[in-house]
């Protein structure tokens, strides 16, 4: 080997990625719905991703943060009815209406600043067309079930948003469903 270091061609180790706020939302949400006990890790930190938490723990979830995880007590029906603070986050507001629908008890989706100014299109004709009503109420947004199954049909242009809603919903609904872009 002539004094000469030997170099390893392929290096190894372990890289974590920056946590992907998207994917936080996503990730909280099922384990929120899991019947049981999940733990999320490399979890975005974020006021969207707190009020998504906050969101999911009025729906009847449960957590807990230790050493950057968090876990989630899920609950494989979400409950429904009273209030649910989105903050300003539209991808909570977008992820939780569908939830929010399954019981048929009303339930008021809030937030500040200009959250309920987002497009909300596709939903009002989605849901609409399935047995929901969402109205528009002082500031809010109150959302009225029950939410059937079905096909839904949403435009394919649109905000991935509002088909991970349906996805998380509609498992959840006795019958079979379909999502048509």
């Amino acid at each position: 080997m002539n004094g000469h270091k030997t170099i390893a061609r392929f290096p190894s180790g372990v890289i974590t990625a920056p946590p992907s706020k998207s994917l936080s939302h996503r990730a909280v949400i099922c384990a929120a719905l899991a019947d049981g006990r999940s733990v999320v890790e490399n979890i975005g930190v974020s006021r969207d991703i707190e009020a998504t938490v906050g969101c999911m723990a009025a729906l009847g979830a449960g957590f807990s943060r230790v050493n950057g995880r968090l876990t989630a007590e899920g609950t494989a029906c979400p409950a429904a009815g009273g209030t649910l603070d989105c903050g300003e986050s539209g991808s909570t507001l977008r992820f939780l209406l569908p939830l929010a629908a399954l019981s048929g008890r009303p339930a008021r989706l809030t937030g500040q600043g200009r959250l309920m100014e987002r497009p909300m299109g596709p939903y009002l004709d989605a849901l609409g067309a399935r047995g929901a009503a969402l109205v528009p109420e002082d500031g809010g947004l109150t959302v009225r079930g029950p939410l059937t199954a079905g096909t839904y049909a949403l435009p394919g242009d649109v905000s991935s948003q509002f088909v991970s809603g349906l996805l998380f919903a509609l498992p959840l609904l006795e019958g079979d469903s379909e999502i048509v872009l």
